[in-house]
């Protein structure tokens, strides 16, 4: 059901019930907390309203950190003798938020609270989006929300994109992604459990995709782990070309490329040749782990005229919550001095994206905004 719904969404939420004062949204705290205030005189026995009430707080908790929103008020509903209250909110998306991917991560929260996507539509550059609670055999409209961009003028110019690697094991890697509530970018490795089909969910949920291609390190043993869906050194280069786009079949809707290991491979202009070659033909870009100095993927795609990405961090060496903020502390302050900065994490480690999804406030305070890696990519 979770794939079904949203594949119909393309946007966000957040919530507090305390209504606000008129035309002056409050400020979501962070993280965002659920508070009730006293509704309007409503018909006895609102048996389907304490389901209703949770199944609402439960979605408009995911909100994006920063959001602002406004209470636009809430009507008694009745159907036979179930009796429940349909709420409705406008909520402002905050600089640098990701509709879609916001969108994804709350209907995946009305999903987890046993609640239904009813209707998902455009408005203007938002979305609408319409969720129900399945009760006694029927299905009750219990919240609307109208989720809107940023309207800042003035967004900042200093971008950072963050890959998630290693991706493809597990569903909630994709959770995890979606909780940070930016355009983030999910590597994918080919062939493993779940690759397809999470491609495919993060895809629907608005979030960049990329083959985790496997090449060739420089250690024998772990050269020996990667799978048939590998780049080597000893392969000819049509068989180069051929396991990349075999690779590209097993991650769905993959726009670019990233190596897994591959510190013999990328360090090999032969080998970067046919795996940039086969990338050109489909007008898809390469983001350069640079897991070796002698990477020759920048060289290589400058002359097959393949756009090029390069990582200038590694995140979570160390998953430990305070080196993963240290790491991204030294994120910003690369892309502030260079103007943009692309760092390389796990989807896999359990503190990445909470770190990240802690951070985003300080790092949009200090003048920089999240984006897809496609978007760095020259």
């Amino acid at each position: 059901m979770w794939l079904l719904a949203v594949a119909g969404a393309v946007a966000g939420l957040a919530f507090a019930c305390t209504r606000p004062p008129a035309q002056r949204p409050a400020q979501l705290p962070t993280p965002p907390r659920v508070q009730t205030s006293t509704p309007p005189p409503a018909p006895a026995g609102l048996d389907a309203e304490p389901e209703a009430a949770a199944l609402r707080g439960k979605v408009l908790e995911a909100l994006p950190a920063g959001s602002r929103w406004e209470a636009l008020g809430s009507e008694a509903r009745q159907d036979g003798s179930l009796v429940w209250r349909r709420a409705r909110y406008r909520v402002q998306l905050p600089a640098g938020a990701n509709v879609k991917a916001a969108t994804g991560a709350l209907v995946k929260a009305a999903e987890d609270a046993g609640g239904v996507l009813l209707a998902s539509r455009p408005e203007g550059r938002g979305q609408v989006l319409e969720v129900g609670l399945e009760h006694q055999g029927k299905v009750l409209p219990v919240l609307r929300v109208h989720l809107r961009p940023s309207e800042d003028k003035s967004s900042p110019q200093v971008r950072v994109a963050v890959v998630l690697d290693d991706a493809g094991m597990r569903l909630d890697e994709l959770d995890r992604a979606l909780r940070v509530g930016r355009p983030l970018t999910l590597a994918i490795l080919p062939g493993l459990p779940h690759s397809e089909e999470l491609a495919r969910r993060a895809r629907q949920a608005g979030l960049e995709v990329l083959l985790h291609l496997p090449m060739e390190p420089e250690d024998p043993e772990l050269a020996s782990q990667l799978g048939e869906l590998a780049v080597r050194v000893d392969m000819a280069e049509e068989d180069i070309v051929r396991t990349v786009k075999s690779a590209l079949r097993a991650v769905p809707g993959a726009v670019g490329v990233n190596n897994h290991m591959g510190s013999k491979a990328t360090a090999d202009p032969r080998v970067m040749r046919a795996v940039l070659r086969a990338l050109r033909e489909d007008g898809m870009f390469f983001v350069d782990s640079r897991t070796t100095p002698k990477s020759s993927a920048e060289v290589v795609a400058k002359e097959l005229g393949v756009r090029v990405a390069r990582r200038m961090v590694f995140l979570d060496n160390d998953p430990s919550p305070e080196a993963v903020r240290t790491q991204i502390r030294q994120l910003v302050e690369l892309a502030r001095r260079h103007g943009s900065a692309v760092a390389i994490g796990h989807a896999n480690r359990p503190h990445t994206a909470e770190v990240l999804a802690e951070m985003v406030p300080e790092m949009e305070r200090a003048g920089v905004r999240l984006v897809p890696v496609g978007e760095l990519a020259r």
